[in-house]
């Protein structure tokens, strides 16, 4: 058991510290134990739970979730009315007999807290460019405490039989037979550690920089069974020194009375993602261009906006690290892709900041596309891509009157439209900076 716990926290250990978005969850819905009797029937109760999230993005689609989790799991189990549960006992005298127990509305209400270490592979995509979904498939490894258990029926019934003198001894209460009514005791039993299958899936939502909000859905199965190793005593234990003192075992203890005991739990949650120091990831298979500070760009002069009449205003400046920084190009990669692809949102929010710190500096937003298509099509893509761009810049507070907004279709490539490799560069959004007349 401690091995297992120290591997986990080691796995999480090593990814934490590579880690590129922190996550806080909760969540709610059923949780317990999924119950197969032949002697009754168990019902899962209502859970819920909260972790702390680690995910390393592989690029920009893909990534690796880890973490801890700590989840409260409840059931109820009742009793068929008249089954009875059979041990084998020995009495205050030594001798050897079957210990019979039956009940009328015997009914149990368990919980017990959990702890997981899950390893999922998930997916994410885009709707728009504030909104988009997520898929994890995976594992996780489960440490249960000890299940709590309140036990009741309305009438209790024991007995003795002792096969060498076939004789049943139903009715000698200060020996432990007799019946008890309105009996109520509480107990815990032990449960294994399980492996589960753990899915998840939802939208996700842009905040701010850094930080995204994710609701969805969720469902753990556990692939081996709760229930302790060698469970062999009755449902409610033999007291020969009366009736009275007779205490609850549970179900989960008792021989016969679950076949399985598989974990469940299933609902919704909410998570709150923190990217510290997000940086841009590019998506898979996309090879974006980076325009670094040595190149091809002459000494040039801070490009200044000239004060409008009326009086003195702030002029922006930026310098020619930062001229390259916005205006390289933005390269959506698919043919036919308009919305903004989630390895450029990094940059453009940089890039917002800078603009916004600068008001008054105006903006020529450009579309292109590569040469597949017809001139129209291609046309009306280099607009939405145009768009798509001033829209997203516009929600982080710069304002569309800052920006001009063209389509130059697949007339002005980026490079020849020779490969495959050149056409998905060539689509793209190119920003520059203009001077206000």
């Amino acid at each position: 058991m401690k091995i297992k716990i120290l591997t986990g926290l080691s796995l999480i250990g090593v990814l934490f510290g590579r880690a590129q978005e922190i996550t806080f969850k909760l969540n709610g819905g059923l949780s317990g134990i999924s119950y197969e009797s032949p002697v009754g029937n168990g019902s899962l109760g209502l859970g819920g739970g909260t972790g702390l999230g680690y995910t390393y993005f592989l690029n920009g689609r893909w990534g690796i979730q880890t973490g801890i989790e700590a989840q409260y799991n409840g059931n109820t189990f009742e009793l068929d009315d008249g089954r009875q549960v059979t041990s084998d006992e020995i009495d205050d005298q030594g001798s050897a007999f079957e210990y019979r127990a039956s009940a009328v509305s015997y009914k149990e209400e368990q919980h017990f807290y959990s702890f997981a270490v899950p390893l999922l592979l998930q997916y994410r995509g885009s709707v728009s460019s504030k909104t988009g979904f997520y898929i994890g498939l995976g594992g996780k490894v489960l440490f249960p405490t000890g299940q709590k258990i309140k036990a009741g029926a309305q009438t209790l019934s024991l007995s003795g039989y002792y096969p060498d003198l076939d004789l049943e001894i139903n009715d000698l209460p200060v020996h432990g037979f007799g019946t008890v009514n309105d009996w109520e005791d509480d107990t815990s039993v032990s449960l294994r550690t399980s492996v589960l299958l753990s899915m998840e899936g939802g939208l996700s939502f842009r905040l701010r920089k850094n930080l995204r909000l994710y609701t969805g859905v969720y469902a753990d199965y556990g692939l081996t069974d709760l229930q302790g190793k060698g469970p062999s005593s009755n449902l409610v234990s033999y007291s020969a020194g009366g009736i009275e003192a007779t205490a609850a075992n549970g179900v989960m203890s008792t021989e016969g009375t679950v076949k399985n005991s598989n974990y469940l739990s299933a609902g919704i949650q909410v998570k709150l993602g923190f990217q510290p120091g997000k940086r841009d990831v590019p998506e898979q298979g996309e090879e974006r261009i980076v325009v670094k500070e040595t190149v091809e760009v002459k000494e040039q002069a801070p490009v200044v906006v000239k004060e409008p009449k009326g009086g003195a205003a702030k002029r922006p400046v930026f310098t020619g690290t930062e001229i390259a920084y916005i205006e390289g190009p933005l390269v959506f990669g698919n043919i036919d892709r308009t919305d903004i692809p989630e390895p450029l949102t990094g940059r453009l929010d940089t890039i917002a900041d800078m603009l916004n710190k600068e008001e008054t500096a105006q903006l020529r937003i450009t579309g292109h596309t590569c040469n597949v298509g017809n001139e129209s099509l291609n046309k009306r893509i280099g607009m939405e891509r145009a768009v798509a761009v001033a829209t997203y810049l516009e929600a982080q507070g710069v304002s569309r009157d800052r920006m001009e907004l063209l389509s130059k279709g697949e007339s002005e490539p980026l490079l020849p439209n020779t490969s495959a490799e050149n056409r998905e560069k060539n689509r793209r959004v190119s920003i520059d900076v203009i001077s206000e007349e």
